[in-house]
């Protein structure tokens, strides 16, 4: 059976993410109240509000056998000081959200799990006074609907958009930049889902190739990460580049500078052993919100996308 996002546990760097939206939304609110928008905030793959955090503390020896049971899916082996989980409930970002000083207008919550959904939904009786509304459905169908229906002139809205894989479509990226009316906080998952779906022989499986033209919104993805090599008695043959993380972010960064006036320089976010998991990246029409984000998405490394002439 498979489990809620409640009891799933996450490492920190979940933690530092979710300070970092926090901080944002704390600064969005504090600009934006001087104008009389209606302000909205979309949390697409929102989960269920909460989730179990791991934290780790030094161990005896002995105690080996309990440390073997929180290794990491990157890590193969442990530390020479072992380390134990210790865990403890962190608030998710729609708790956050709602939990604002000053609270956004409406909220809008989506999961494609019908009993995360529920759980969103019941987040009114903690806060009767807001307007929340959860939904139950694939976050890219339900962003691209509100995007087409954020026409009032009086709406302005902050998208978050944090998929669990490569699973958010570049199609829903253009429908949100198209509004001109949303500050949007992207996870883009290069290491921990999008680099790991394209085989280093080039025989990818014509799902996960479905997966990646969706997220890229184009099959480039796919020239950038692979060269071509041969010889007079093995033919031609695909083979994956050493630094197809790189390309993967810089094409993902340039596509979006295609459609969003504002982006923001990659923020690198590690877990607790310096390997790279995802990018944060903001992206919106606003140069006091490209300030704001490219300070409080300073996570980890920034990481320079230079720009290009054409993508």
């Amino acid at each position: 059976m498979r489990q809620s996002h409640r009891e799933r546990t996450v490492g920190p760097w979940a933690k530092q993410k979710l300070d970092a939206l926090e901080s944002y939304l704390i600064a969005y609110q504090n600009v934006m109240k001087r104008w009389s928008f209606r302000l909205v905030y979309v949390d697409a793959f929102a989960g269920a509000g909460e989730f179990r955090l791991r934290e780790y503390a030094s161990v005896d020896s002995q105690d080996i056998g309990a440390s073997l049971l929180d290794v990491d899916d990157d890590e193969e082996v442990l530390d020479d000081e072992d380390l134990v989980g210790i865990e403890e409930f962190v608030k998710g970002s729609p708790v956050r959200a709602l939990s604002l000083d000053r609270p956004f207008d409406h909220y809008r919550f989506i999961d494609l799990d019908a009993s995360r959904a529920q759980l969103l939904q019941d987040l009114q009786r903690d806060f009767p006074n807001l307007e929340i509304k959860a939904i139950n459905d694939d976050a890219n169908v339900a962003v691209q609907h509100i995007a087409k229906n954020f026409g009032a002139p009086d709406l302005r809205g902050v998208a978050f958009l944090d998929p669990y894989g490569a699973h958010l479509h570049w199609e829903t990226l253009e429908a949100l930049a198209k509004t001109k009316k949303f500050d949007v906080i992207i996870n883009i998952p290069v290491h921990m889902a999008m680099n790991r779906l394209v085989r280093i022989d080039g025989k990818n499986e014509a799902r996960d190739v479905e997966q990646m033209d969706k997220a890229f919104g184009c099959h480039d993805w796919h020239d950038v990460c692979y060269t071509v090599s041969g010889d007079l008695f093995a033919g031609e043959r695909q083979i994956k580049v050493s630094d197809a993380p790189k390309q993967l972010l810089d094409l993902y960064v340039q596509r979006l500078r295609g459609i969003f006036s504002k982006v923001s320089q990659p923020s690198l976010v590690t877990n607790r052993r310096n390997c790279p998991l995802y990018y944060l990246i903001w992206a919106g029409e606003n140069g006091t919100g490209l300030k704001i984000a490219e300070h409080i998405l300073g996570l980890g490394d920034k990481v320079k996308v230079p720009r290009r002439k054409s993508v």
